[in-house]
């Protein structure tokens, strides 16, 4: 499965290569103007729902219905001419009943950086974070750490991110010992003031190392569409869907593979400064890092 990652990875970074040598005549390399050289800020709050469902899920112990509730911010600090400093944290909590009580998803907080260098036709550079994810059986910080790179073009973007995932657990239920790959394009319209945002992840690792020596290899399956609008005029306000889907696979000794898919929905409201609407923002800064917490938050429930 590593190999996997490794094929997925060189494929993408040959994509990538591909793109920006000839995206030239649609994109010069035009230096970030002063404007997108400048501070950007944004904030982000969302509600949305959690399905999930799998032959693993035990349905009169495990709450599979989720409603969540979400927070995130994110700022942007220009180095020089070309560097770029960048830190984000979110937040999000699950509702559930607490009579459904075995490994369900309680919510998650994470939080992370990037240190890039970016000519606003290309950024490469390397990202960091970590964070706390709970479940009503199991609870334990999280971390990851990566490379990524990211093309811009007049109307649109395509990027890659890959590192490793790691997690302490109590009982050793969390998603740990594992590589990943993601990879993300943006297209935008309106004159930059709708984006459209997809995107494919693949990780492998181990899980329920509580077992001793018979840890349980996990492949993580994560997919995602979003819809960004600028509502008003200065482009300050946006409004925004988006569907994320998850799917686990664990090939655990004990006999058949366990499953499980979670299936998000989630709509909000971003609030920026310093930028006049998503292509602007994103042009000057590095792809988002992936949502960890709910890839962690679900595990538990295929040990």
């Amino acid at each position: 499965m590593r190999t996997t990652i490794f094929l997925m990875g060189a494929a993408l970074s040959a994509t990538l290569g591909v793109s920006s040598s000839g995206a030239a005549d649609v994109m010069a390399d035009a230096p970030l103007t002063a404007a997108e050289r400048a501070v950007i800020m944004e904030m982000d709050v969302w509600g949305g729902y959690l399905g999930r469902n799998g032959d693993d899920v035990i349905g009169d112990e495990e709450d599979d219905a989720l409603p969540l509730l979400g927070l995130g911010g994110m700022i942007a600090l220009p180095l020089g001419e070309t560097g770029l400093l960048q830190f984000e944290a979110d937040g999000e909590g699950a509702f559930h009943d607490d009579g459904l009580d075995d490994d369900t998803y309680e919510g998650g907080l994470t939080g992370g950086g990037h240190l890039a260098w970016t000519n606003g036709h290309m950024l490469f550079g390397a990202f960091g974070g970590g964070g706390k994810v709970w479940t009503t059986d199991e609870e334990g910080p999280i971390y990851l750490g990566g490379a990524e790179g990211k093309v811009n073009f007049a109307s649109g973007a395509l990027g890659i991110q890959g590192g490793y995932i790691g997690a302490d657990s109590e009982d050793g239920e969390l998603f740990t010992d594992a590589y990943f790959v993601r990879g993300i394009g943006q297209v935008y319209f309106n004159g930059g003031r709708t984006m459209l945002q997809g995107d494919f992840a693949y990780a492998n690792g181990t899980q329920d190392f509580d077992e001793g020596v018979n840890e349980d290899e996990l492949d993580v399956y994560a997919w995602g569409i979003e819809v960004e609008h600028a509502a008003t005029e200065s482009g300050a306000l946006s409004v925004y869907g988006a569907y994320e889907g998850l799917h686990l696979v664990e090939d655990s000794d004990g006999g058949s593979p366990d499953k499980l898919t979670d299936h998000t929905f989630r709509a909000g409201l971003k609030l920026r400064f310093g930028a006049s609407g998503p292509q602007e923002r994103h042009r000057a800064t590095a792809f988002d890092l992936p949502n960890i917490a709910r890839w962690q938050g679900a595990t538990p429930a295929v040990d």
